[in-house]
């Protein structure tokens, strides 16, 4: 392993813990106190933590319903998504087991929770959605249903909080609803989703389109760099300075926004003088391949 690639893994990871640690606050915190449910797997283990409740009296950790639950959706990622981010997914849910085993002091800034379900519903909202966006932002998740949905916004092009805020408003209403009898919560945990899905959504649009222009006097090693780094196709347009009526060339391509960063640094790299329009796209037909997460 190289130098470059040991201080990017070094990064990711860094990702992974404090978003990890960010959305189990945000669900002992926020949601928890509240009792609204959470998303993905969290919530279904908060269904399946009631349900033995209800049963038994005997209340599993929510840390292990976590885990366990995480175990099928980390070999799906591992086989559909890539290694790294089945890996980079595991350490998450590890983190957020040990934040959920119930020894974290639950901390509701001296506001009665259950007379505040509203606004603990956006807060929670705000704080699960920043994280896992920030972590599918970077290439990695918070474990559960990200996983899932990341693999079939790769497959599909499926807006990854489009598909959970589907299915997390199955949760909320199986779990307010259905189980618990009060409605009022599945309300407000509904509202939860919304707000989680939209900020989860404004972070993360790894398949977004955007189209690049490249204007430069070495748009033959730029061109040559977006092909091989990023196996994009590049079309080369001859265009015409306006005020110095000089031949140059316009670089066209088109890519998704989770790969915008590595392009804007490839241009830089190779011609710091470069001109670059960025502009989004709304969709392609045709051949474009959705690659998966290296």
């Amino acid at each position: 392993m190289n130098k470059k690639m040991l201080i990017e893994d070094s990064i990711h990871v860094g990702i992974v813990l404090v978003t990890a640690i960010v959305y189990s606050l945000g669900v002992m915190w926020f949601l928890t106190p509240a009792g609204l449910y959470a998303a993905g797997v969290t919530g279904l283990g908060q269904i399946i933590i009631e349900l033995i409740s209800m049963a038994s009296g005997f209340k599993i950790p929510l840390g292990v319903l976590t885990f366990v639950l995480n175990i099928p959706l980390f070999i799906y990622g591992w086989r559909k998504v890539s290694i790294r981010f089945a890996a980079y997914s595991l350490l998450s849910v590890i983190v957020q087991s040990i934040f959920m085993m119930g020894w974290i002091p639950t901390y509701t800034f001296g506001i009665n929770a259950l007379d505040n379900q509203l606004l603990f519903a956006l807060i929670g909202g705000l704080v699960t959605g920043l994280a896992n966006g920030l972590a599918l932002r970077f290439g990695t998740s918070t474990g559960g249903i990200d996983i899932l949905a990341q693999a079939i916004s790769i497959e599909k092009g499926i807006s990854i909080g489009i598909f959970t805020m589907i299915l997390n408003c199955l949760i909320a209403i199986l779990g307010g609803g259905v189980i618990a009898g009060a409605w009022e919560i599945s309300m407000y945990t509904l509202i939860r989703i919304i707000i989680s899905s939209i900020v989860v959504d404004k972070i993360h649009t790894a398949y977004n389109f955007v189209r690049l222009d490249i204007i430069s006097e070495h748009i033959d090693l730029i061109a040559e760099r977006l092909m091989k780094e990023l196996r994009r196709g590049v079309t080369l347009i001859s265009v015409e300075g306006g005020y110095t009526h000089k031949p140059k060339c316009d670089a066209f391509i088109i890519l998704t926004s989770y790969e915008l960063a590595v392009a804007k640094k490839i241009c830089v790299d190779v011609d710091p003088n470069v001109f670059v329009i960025i502009a989004p796209a709304k969709g392609t037909i045709g051949k474009f391949v959705r690659k998966s997460i290296i």
